[in-house]
């Protein structure tokens, strides 16, 4: 089952407990068991424009892709936290892919710094 919407690990489980109850309310065998994270959304605005030609061009390349002919943003793939961010050039950035909220806390703290350095 897929919730999306909540902003806290706390109302995103009891949603899912919601929905379970209904479906058990509905005459199905519906139990609310083994519930865990697979994917957060995290987004945020740094406030700053950001060169996005100069992060796919310098030593972080290999972890990003820039096609702006495809996609506008800045994708980077970063290896610990295993997660992807969309990095915009109005300085805007989506982290998908983490499974506990510190995981994006730490995400960010990692790409800021180059963040920081492409900035306009």
């Amino acid at each position: 089952m897929v919730c999306k919407g909540a902003n806290s690990e706390l109302q995103l489980k009891l949603a899912a407990r919601k929905y379970a109850r209904a479906v058990q309310k509905l005459g199905f065998p519906a139990k609310f068991e083994d519930f865990k994270i697979e994917n957060m959304v995290a987004s945020c605005d740094v406030k700053f424009p950001i060169r996005l030609e100069g992060i796919a061009a310098s030593s972080h390349g290999a972890c990003s892709s820039y096609e702006p002919e495809l996609f506008p943003g800045l994708v980077y793939r970063m290896k610990q936290p295993k997660v992807v961010l969309s990095i915009f050039a109005s300085g805007k950035v989506v982290i998908t892919g983490a499974k506990a909220r510190e995981e994006t806390y730490a995400a960010f703290e990692n790409i800021y710094p180059v963040l920081a350095e492409f900035r306009i």
